[in-house]
């Protein structure tokens, strides 16, 4: 069976997800913006988007290149591509092609709208236009807030601000994002550029899933690194979930929210965080899984596979098509993290180096490229890679062994960078 697979960015970034994909016997067709992959071994066929192409015109080359190759459905496991890959799903006439479900997921101001309409937990917001929109919904909501992005991801423009001066400034930060076109993002259309949020001081999970033929079903709940701002680097997802009782009931906020959504078939990621008395509420939710080795992990600590359950989902003609020969959700058998190598300065060497001889090493993607300027929040929120670590999983305490490994090989990477002109030391 051939494939469309949709990734004008992070095609490395999810080596797994394809691996999976290959592994099935699918054919792959890449259309893509990242160049150098037109030998790679992986596709069948890759066919290059100039960067910065408008939306309407990449859905109308991907829709012409399916039909020409005899492909059927297009895919991606990218966050940016996913309201673009579900409009040329519909046009190739996929039923359970979703596109109003995958905009929702796409713009959070519309995902704030959707909580509140579906009496999911949520928190009070408002979506601002400009710096002075933004300041007079402040005076409402109160200091402490968070700033974010409507269209952003991995974190990226999130601040936690305690006054207008602050507000003002990463409001600028965030605007100008919006207009630079960066990382595919924003498209130039949006109504709103950026949300005021409450805080939520407390812990903080990301739960992944499946939906197959409209039911939802678990893969797991994935520990994150608590942050309490004022910036918010990703790092340290950690498996198997600390505090399994709390499962049902996120596992009943994510079921409510695909059915408010009534996709039939997709990948699925929620966000959740809890607020001062302890409640969990919806930070922001995705009609995608979790990137990078996070999906490697799931499979690892609890057995499940995502990815071919939903590939199989597309073509299947019921429940039980896909689930033959298929693992069930576990208990967990590993414990696993993943940490983001960090750093500031001009990127000269990055291998994992001496981590890849420990037992526990897993595997290290380098995101970075030697002559790349990598920079921490609020100037920037750059990693020179992903390391993920594997462990025994006897008990609770297990998890803190296996950070506590992460920490230590994270500092035994090859990741040379030296100080690079304008950088802070």
């Amino acid at each position: 069976m051939r494939l469309l697979l949709i990734m004008r960015k992070s095609v490395l970034w999810h080596a797994d997800h394809i691996a999976t994909l290959r592994m099935m016997g699918r054919e792959l067709h890449l259309l893509t913006e990242v160049p150098g992959l037109e030998t790679d071994g992986r596709f069948a066929a890759v066919t290059l988007v100039p960067a910065g192409r408008p939306v309407e015109e990449v859905a109308a080359d991907a829709v012409a290149l399916a039909e020409a190759a005899g492909i059927g459905t297009a895919l991606t496991f990218a966050e940016t591509d996913i309201h673009l890959t579900s409009v040329v799903n519909e046009r190739l006439g996929n039923a359970w092609a979703a596109p109003e479900a995958d905009a929702i997921a796409r713009d959070k101001r519309r995902q704030r709208e959707f909580l509140a309409d579906q009496g999911i937990p949520t928190v009070g917001y408002a979506a601002v236009a400009d710096t002075a929109e933004a300041l007079a919904a402040a005076e409402r909501l109160g200091y402490p807030l968070i700033v974010k992005p409507t269209h952003a991801a991995f974190s990226r423009g999130v601040a936690l601000v305690a006054g207008p001066a602050e507000l003002a400034d990463r409001l600028g930060a965030i605007e100008r994002m919006a207009r630079s076109g960066e990382g595919n993002y924003f498209t130039g259309r949006e109504r709103t550029f950026a949300l005021l949020e409450e805080f939520l001081p407390g812990e903080e999970v990301t739960l992944d899933g499946v939906v197959l033929f409209g039911r939802f079903h678990l893969a797991g709940i994935i520990n994150k690194m608590h942050m309490p701002g004022p910036y918010f680097e990703e790092d340290f997802y950690t498996l198997p979930f600390r505090t399994p009782e709390l499962e049902p009931g996120l596992t009943a906020i994510a079921e409510s929210i695909t059915k408010g959504l009534q996709v039939e078939h997709c990948l699925f990621n929620v966000e959740l965080r809890q607020d001062r008395e302890g409640r969990f509420r919806v930070v922001e939710f995705s009609t995608r899984m979790s990137g990078g080795q996070n999906y490697h992990n799931l499979r690892e600590v609890h057995g499940i596979d995502v990815v071919r359950l939903f590939a199989k989902a597309l073509t299947a003609g019921d429940p039980a098509q896909v689930w033959e020969g298929e693992v069930r959700r576990l208990p967990p058998r590993r414990a696993t993290c993943i940490t983001y190598a960090y750093r500031t300065g001009l990127l000269l060497r990055n291998t994992p180096g001496q981590a890849a001889l420990s037992p526990y090493f897993q595997s290290y993607v380098p995101v970075a490229r030697p002559g790349d300027r990598l920079r921490r929040a609020p100037a920037g929120y750059d990693i020179a890679g992903s390391l993920s670590v594997n462990g025994p999983y006897r008990e609770p305490a297990d998890l803190d062994r296996i950070e506590a490994v992460a920490a230590e090989l994270d500092g035994r990477l090859d990741v040379l960078v030296v100080p690079a002109a304008g950088d802070t030391p």
